[in-house]
């Protein structure tokens, strides 16, 4: 997959592009019926299959207070869309000037004039444009006016809800992640590069990586059941997110225990994380070895999610995408 974030660097080498736009912030099933539709149109036609998002949430420019966090960081994003099948992601940047531009200005500049568009797919309740004016019936006239087609994904249920970014966001700052899972058709994730500790847990028994918290990690403090994605690959883990209060408390951050894999020294290391399940709050302990006590009383109850959770749902993009992702600009390469 080819990334790119300048739309002015595409040139005009892409057949027959089929085209998905939205912020696909979560990628979740809803989304995946979006960038499936062009896959399989591209696949049919002999041409490419594109996604047209942006690197942040567009209310971070359009109302900033407003912004909510994302559920999905672009890295993943990209990742995601990899394994799915997009062969261009234009990743652009939403800028006050993109917020401004008219629906029909966005149209012609960048669906036309730089993709050249031979069919759009969008979500059934998508918006573009200055104030958001932009509507899916105003697109399908506009693909009649450049000889484009529109295709428009309807809403998806699940257990009787909308499948929405906005309810996702909700369940996750919840702590339901079985709810959340079945919405996203994968577990929540996040990713981080492995710094320093305090090496408490290997005092513990339990030696943990640590990745920074970020403002963009929305669950509840708390000790989860998760998988840990490494180069070498899919491991399970035992997660704790918080500020560590039987030892003082401190700034936020993740800790992840890998089951059943030797200590090894991961300073440095890209670790991809997937949420399974909560299993308790995080809370304080007044003596470290009844701390001790409690994690292993949690590795018995991680156990038994393991068992019954099934470990192709991470493995479904973390360990398809073996094609190069190829940066026309600061995105990394990555294979």
């Amino acid at each position: 997959m080819i990334v790119v974030e300048q739309i002015e660097d595409l040139d005009h080498g892409y057949p027959a592009p089929a085209v998905a736009v939205g912020t696909f912030d979560g990628v979740h099933l809803g989304h995946r019926e979006v960038l499936g539709r062009v896959v399989r149109r591209a696949r049919r036609e002999g041409g490419t299959a594109v996604a047209f998002t942006f690197t942040r949430h567009p209310l971070e420019v359009v109302n900033p207070s407003q912004a909510p966090p994302l559920i999905t960081p672009l890295s993943i994003k990209r990742d995601i869309m990899a394994a799915l099948g997009i062969d261009l992601m234009i990743a652009v940047n939403f800028t006050p000037s993109l917020a401004a531009t008219p629906p029909r200005d966005f149209v012609k500049s960048y669906l036309v004039d730089r993709l050249r568009a031979r069919c759009v797919c969008i979500g059934y309740d998508f918006a573009f444009g200055q104030a958001r004016a932009g509507s899916p019936e105003l697109l399908r006239q506009l693909g009649e006016a450049h000889q484009f087609e529109l295709d428009v994904v309807p809403a998806m249920t699940v257990d009787g809800h909308v499948v929405s970014s906005t309810r996702i966001r909700g369940l996750l700052a919840r702590g339901e992640l079985r709810q959340a899972t079945r919405s996203l058709g994968r577990p929540y994730a996040i990713l981080g590069v492995v710094e320093r500790g305090a090496k408490r847990g290997t005092g513990l028994g339990y030696p943990t990586a640590n990745l920074p918290a970020t403002p963009d990690v929305i669950i509840p403090d708390g000790v989860y059941a998760g998988q840990a994605w490494l180069q070498h690959g899919l491991h399970k883990a035992l997660i704790n997110v918080g500020r560590a209060p039987t030892f003082g408390g401190e700034a936020r951050r993740v800790e992840v225990h890998l089951l059943e894999v030797a200590e090894e020294e991961l300073y440095g290391e890209r670790l991809t994380l997937f949420f399974l399940e909560r299993l308790r709050d995080e809370r304080r302990f007044d003596d470290p070895l009844l701390l001790r006590r409690q994690i292993d009383c949690d590795k018995r109850q991680a156990d038994t999610v393991f068992a019954a959770f099934p470990q192709c749902a991470s493995e479904e993009w973390a360990l398809l995408p073996q094609r190069p992702v190829l940066s026309y600009s600061r995105f990394q390469v990555s294979t």
